[in-house]
């Protein structure tokens, strides 16, 4: 019986190509996007990012769920195939709020400058995160009119 022995490269591959967010991604910008980051596995408690601190990097949950906090309060609970911390790597600004594993999780590390690379090079990527902005700011709209009322 013959083996095949998949390069960490593949593993990526294979691991975000079971993302839907990938589900139209070519081979050449699924190679991009796993060459891009690092898998990294994180236990539940670990933060990921500190507010006011500047974005180096951004990430998507492959795994588990991640929580949004400002000022101790959990505003977002982030699962399977969203980014977060891509704010920060847009508009250099310091982030704006921390990021903590809910659960223990697996993430793609993307840095900055790959990022914003993607982000103009991949359509997938593109679509995914101008649609999970668009998504947020319907969710603060909604979060406005319900204070109004």
């Amino acid at each position: 019986m013959a083996f095949e022995r998949k390069n960490h490269a593949d593993m990526k591959i294979e691991r975000l190509r079971e993302l839907p967010l990938f589900a139209a991604a070519g081979p050449r910008e699924m190679r991009a996007v796993a060459a891009a980051g690092d898998l990294l596995d994180v236990e539940a408690g670990r933060v990921l990012c500190q507010a006011e601190r500047h974005a180096r990097e951004c990430f998507l949950v492959v795994d588990g769920m991640v929580d949004v906090v400002i000022d101790g309060t959990t505003v977002a609970t982030l699962r399977r195939g969203q980014l977060v911390g891509e704010l920060g790597v847009i508009d250099g600004l310091p982030r704006s709020a921390d990021v903590i594993a809910a659960t223990d999780a697996t993430v793609l590390a993307i840095a900055a400058r790959e990022m914003r690379s993607l982000i103009a090079t991949s359509r997938a990527l593109r679509e995914a995160v101008l649609c999970q902005l668009a998504d947020r700011v319907r969710q603060a709209d909604e979060s406005l009119s319900l204070v109004a009322s």
